[in-house]
């Protein structure tokens, strides 16, 4: 079976037996805990904790995964190891307190023997060491004997979301793959427990986890039983691909042949020569499904967190494809691979094929740059420690290695361990937090951490839709969460209602505001947030009386804040759509936003900044669409029927499990029936397009790397935002003594004006160099057989260094040492003929002058710079060089009197 045969045979099979087909969530996880989806279970976690709930009970993925560190998966053993890898994808079925062990047990082997076609000779089962009743149910449902069931320790069969949650035992299934592939010293004589507990084993493969949660831990440490056990099971699909095409490492598959094709296409290797050195060709194949996968799903290189994990791989990639000899740019071709082969089963791989390309291309381009500089000193650094009877790294020679030459800390160790070295990873690690320190000084959070309210009893209808309504007030806390019974004039407090017309804040959109009333009692709605399950809270200023629990009310929104905030929201839509347009993308591009009555800011993933002209279409677009007052329509529908009609979920872990989704749409006049803009969404918006108003881009920049955003207006903001242009334009004409019309031509003359003024500055400024070089050549030495020229000159740091440029033309061969002692300051630079660099160095000299000023200096043999906090020294200055001049035999010059 190819690759894409496994993958449907799995999910046909469980949806075959009741299971829903859910698509892979991304490789960002919506779980500040994770920086990746490492496993198949992540987007189902707030399912198991009860926080959520699906409108199915069993569910089946292939989903995409990404690990770089962790038990067998530091990424060194990615290369060197026949079967892990930074990214991968989990199949697996899960039952939410559906079937437990014998449903999972029975669909497994079911699956195995009777899709796949594997040998039951083969399979070796494990249980938990104390998980009998697992261990009866293999024997009963598949007649395996029970001596090839395996009784393994909690720390290899036990599984737990956490300290704390749900856990339980688990069933591992091990594949034998023949004698002759043992590795173990037990030679043959090994069973699948032998070597997961003592060593690992390449002739026994897990190819199967079947996790039962069977258990709750709470904070105190008691354990209880789940009241609706569940399943989480995964399937190493590359694994399985090498077990069922007999490969002999996961890279003997057609899930890496491809790619590893490409790369010996690139370096015009033979089969032979490709696997006389494997690890390079597996690190590229493995990091090109990573970055290209990654990518896809909005991470871009940089420096933090997941852009710094996608920087190093790219980087680390980059190196091992140099080992062969490649040069850059070379892994377009590798990602174009990854697209091809990958792109039928995760559409987002095509969508954005452009961008993925640009991205890596840019980032190979940028380290590029410093690569070579990087290699000689490390190699140099090598060399001289292993003359010294060295063999280890130190911590701060890694950070500069990271620091300056973006050698990161995994690519300093691969090329280390080459060389028989060791890294002082600790050191290294001391050196990155003193930077994060120097980094942070100055900068605060801005993040609250969510109220927790005790809201368990708690159902509010939350109804954006209407401006206001009656209502109960259902529960009252102070502003930590505490219960309450009731809240006064003057106090400040949380109030929970049956039924409320406010938005909270979400989706980028902010909070209503407004008013809560009853009779004799005013509050102000300050602020709307959400409780821990998504329930709404309302943060209120009482004016006059009190409320208290069980009282009926009255709630109003500011409807002037909710209508700006609905033109800002749907533009914001219309924004997306005409960016991807312009920009040329299929899938979305959102990065964040905010939606406030007064501002729309939206950021998104591009790599470099908007031109004028791509600003201008996009507003040509958005405002087209606002002035054909085109229908906003909002509408729910099943989320597979939402996203057949090309509807863009870019938070899809918010509408997983939902019966109905939020879709908002806007047409496209065109007539070929696709809409211009249709997102899931659940936030308000406009009637009609014409509500805007007019659209305008009014500022644009660069967030980090990768992530671009924009700020517009729209309504009474662009208003404001035209009358202030307007105000500043009529003071400048005012300034400028002409008409608003003539301002531009004004403006050009001025600058005209100023540019002859600068020239011939600049003209007078060389004559007087010119005279000052003719002075100072008139006060030239003869040390020993050299010219010197040792004078101060107090001029700016630029026209010290032209002047000793002019000196040292006319005193060749010679040596020029100028000082400056302006503002309180010494500086000192030095120039040095060539052909006197042999003996005499500009560096040295520099080095041993600033000495006598308090500071330092240095440079190259023909020029140098420095400086102190002494510019009453220079005179002394002078003297320490010219007396080390002085103490150098030099050649005479060919023609000493030529000066």
């Amino acid at each position: 079976m190819n690759a894409a045969d496994i993958r449907q045979a799995f999910l046909d099979f469980f949806e075959g037996h009741g299971h829903t087909v859910v698509e892979s969530s991304p490789l960002v996880p919506d779980d500040p805990s994770l920086l990746f989806v490492n496993a198949g279970m992540v987007q189902f976690k707030n399912v198991f904790l009860g926080l959520d709930k699906r409108s199915y009970r069993r569910a089946v993925t292939s989903q995409k995964c990404l690990r770089v560190s962790g038990k067998h998966n530091d990424i060194e053993e990615v290369g060197p190891s026949p079967r892990h890898h930074t990214f991968f994808e989990m199949l697996g079925n899960f039952s939410f307190g559906d079937y437990f062990k014998q449903g999972a047990i029975e669909y497994a082997w079911d699956f195995l023997l009777n899709w796949l076609k594997l040998d039951p000779r083969r399979l070796w089962p494990t249980v938990y060491a104390d998980d009998e009743e697992a261990a009866q149910l293999w024997r009963e449902i598949t007649g395996v004997p029970d001596p090839r069931i395996g009784r393994l320790p909690a720390s290899e069969n036990w599984w737990s979301m956490g300290e704390t949650g749900p856990n339980g035992p688990c069933s591992e299934i091990f594949y034998d793959r023949g004698v002759e592939r043992c590795t173990c010293s037990l030679n043959g004589e090994c069973t699948p427990y032998t070597a997961s507990v003592d060593e690992d084993c390449d002739r026994f493969w897990e190819i199967w986890n079947l996790v039962f949660m069977q258990y709750h831990t709470d904070e105190d440490g008691t354990t209880t039983d789940l009241s609706a056990p569940s399943v989480d099971t995964g399937m190493g699909f590359e694994r399985m691909a090498a077990v069922l095409q007999n490969g002999a490492t996961n890279y003997d598959t057609d899930i890496f042949q491809p790619l590893m094709a490409k790369v010996r296409e690139l370096t015009g290797h033979s089969e032979i020569e490709m696997n006389e050195q494997p690890v390079p060709y597996r690190v590229l194949a493995d990091h090109g499904r990573a970055m290209t996968f990654l990518i896809a799903d909005g991470v871009v290189p940089g420096n933090e967190e997941r852009s710094y994990i996608l920087r190093m791989l790219i980087r680390r990639a980059i190196r091992f494809g140099k080992q062969l000899g490649l040069e850059s740019p070379f892994l377009g071709p590798v990602v174009e691979t990854v697209i091809d082969e990958m792109g039928h089963f995760y559409g987002e791989l095509p969508q954005r094929r452009d961008f993925i390309l640009k991205a890596v291309g840019q980032e190979e381009q940028r380290f590029a740059r410093t690569f070579e500089a990087g290699i000689d000193y490390i190699e140099d650094l090598i060399a001289k420690k292993r003359a010294r009877g060295e063999d280890a790294i130190a911590g701060k020679e890694a950070f500069f290695l990271h620091d300056t030459h973006g050698f990161h800390i995994q690519i300093v160790e691969d090329i280390a361990q080459e060389h028989g070295f060791s890294v002082d990873r600790t050191g290294f690690e001391q050196e990155m937090e003193l930077q994060r320190e120097r980094s942070a000084v100055g900068a605060k959070s801005d993040g609250v951490p969510p109220l927790w309210l005790d809201v368990s009893q708690c159902e509010c209808e939350s109804d954006p839709d209407m401006p206001e309504c009656r209502s109960e007030i259902i529960h009252v806390a102070d502003t930590n969460g505490q219960p309450i019974d009731h809240v006064e004039a003057g106090q400040e407090a949380i109030l929970l209602v049956s039924r409320s017309p406010f938005y909270p804040e979400g989706g980028g959109q902010v909070a209503d505001t407004g008013r809560i009333t009853s009779e004799g009692s005013r509050a102000d709605v300050l602020d709307v947030q959400r409780a821990q399950d998504g329930t709404p809270y309302h943060r209120v200023h009482v004016i006059d009386g009190s409320f208290s629990l069980g009282d009926e009310c009255t709630l109003a929104i500011e409807r002037e804040r909710r209508a700006a905030t609905q033109r800002n929201h749907t533009a914001t839509h219309v924004l997306h759509a005409a960016l991807r347009k312009v920009l040329g993308y299929v899938g979305g591009i959102q990065a964040g936003s905010r939606v406030a009555p007064d501002e729309l800011r939206f950021d998104f993933t591009h790599l470099e900044a908007l031109s004028d002209d791509e600003i201008r279409q996009i507003e040509d677009m958005a405002n087209d669409v606002i002035l054909d007052d085109r229908p906003v329509e909002v509408f729910y529908d099943p989320l597979t029927e939402a996203k057949a009609k090309g509807a863009m979920a870019l938070f899809p872990e918010d509408y997983q499990g939902k019966d109905k989704v939020r879709v908002v749409s806007i047409p496209d006049e065109d007539g070929d029936g696709t809409p211009f803009s249709i997102e899931l969404c659940g936030g308000t918006h406009v009637e009609r397009t014409g509500e805007i108003g007019l659209f305008k881009i009014t500022r644009e920049e660069g967030v980090s790397a990768g992530v671009r955003r924009v700020y517009v207006a729209t309504g009474d903001n662009l208003y404001n935002y035209l009358v202030q242009k307007e105000r500043r334009l009529q003071d400048v004409s005012a300034r400028l003594e002409s008409t608003e019309g003539e301002v531009v031509q004004k403006v050009d003359a001025l600058l005209e004006q100023k540019r002859n003024l600068e020239q011939e500055l600049k003209r007078l400024q060389y004559l007087e160099l010119q005279q000052t070089r003719d002075e100072l050549l008139k006060r030239a030495e003869h040390l020993g057989e050299v010219n010197v020229v040792a004078a101060r000159a107090d001029l700016g740091g630029d026209a010290l260094k032209e002047l000793a440029d002019l000196i040292e033309d006319v005193l060749q061969p010679g040596v020029v040492l100028l000082g400056s002692g302006r503002d309180g300051k010494a500086v000192v630079v030095c120039k040095v003929s060539d052909a006197l660099t042999d003996r005499i160095r500009a560096g040295d000299l520099v080095r041993q002058a600033a000495e006598q000023l308090g500071g330092k200096g240095g440079g190259n043999p023909r020029f140098a710079q420095g400086g102190g906090p002494r510019p009453d020294n220079l005179d002394q200055a002078f003297d320490v060089a010219k007396a080390a001049i002085e103490e150098i035999e030099v050649p005479s010059p060919t023609n000493p009197d030529e000066l």
